[in-house]
């Protein structure tokens, strides 16, 4: 069950309601079905990219635990070296 209501939104700047209006004027919808339209469609983005970081997070890793810690005391070494330390 979809239940409409009347909302007040505070401190919009005044050239980003004047565009949100012509563009709803142009696509000739109310602003309210302009507003749930950009509602929805950031939804649909939010949701797009938190696909993307479950796909990159489950991957597996390039390194080993072993690996990565060579690594991190290789970097170390090299900037205790060239006076890069802190």
């Amino acid at each position: 069950m979809v239940i409409n209501m009347d909302t007040l939104i505070k401190n919009i700047k005044e050239d980003q309601w004047h565009y949100f209006k012509v563009q709803a004027a142009k696509e000739k919808v109310t602003l309210g079905a302009m507003f749930n339209r950009v509602v929805d469609n950031y939804k649909k983005k939010e949701k797009e990219t938190a696909k993307q970081w479950n796909i990159i997070f489950s991957r597996k890793p390039l390194l080993t635990n072993a690996e990565a810690k060579n690594m991190h005391d290789a970097t170390k070494e090299f900037r205790k070296e060239y006076g890069f330390e802190g």
